[in-house]
């Protein structure tokens, strides 16, 4: 019996330890268009090595960037908020360490990085609490 428990408090701690390394999990970065008055929002995000499509969000539509954590991490983006989009705002969307996914995105469950973009900036959810921080506001026309 006793070998039984030291068995399962291994494995238990063995999982536990899993799902905390950050390197080589899932992660996703979601861009949310609540742009006022049907707004299209420009969307486009890459990393060192990887070109994403420029995208068009209709208000309320959601773009999802799905990725892998690596060693060194990073991802920015550039939005522009339609019709005429000259308001332009470049931002660093993920950084792949611990402080970054923690602090502003509020843990790896549910392992994603919620942005929101609205009339005055770029929102960040912290995701435990579900509380929006005004992150970015938007920069000068273009």
């Amino acid at each position: 019996m006793r070998e039984n428990l030291v068995f399962f408090l291994i494995v238990f701690i063995s999982i536990h330890r899993i799902d905390s390394i950050l390197l080589f999990r899932h992660f996703n970065i979601d861009i949310q268009n609540k742009l006022a008055a049907n707004q299209t929002l420009m969307v486009y995000c890459r990393d060192k090595n990887t070109l994403s499509e420029v995208g068009f969000l209709r208000f309320k539509t959601v773009l999802e960037v799905k990725f892998i954590i690596y060693p060194k991490t990073l991802i920015w983006c550039n939005l522009w908020k339609g019709p005429d989009y000259v308001h332009h705002i470049r931002f660093t969307a993920f950084i792949g360490t611990e402080d970054f996914i923690h602090d502003l995105c509020g843990g790896m469950k549910p392992n994603v990085c919620f942005w929101q973009v609205q009339d005055d900036g770029v929102w960040l959810r912290h995701n435990p609490s579900g509380t929006l921080t005004l992150m970015h506001e938007w920069g000068d026309k273009v």
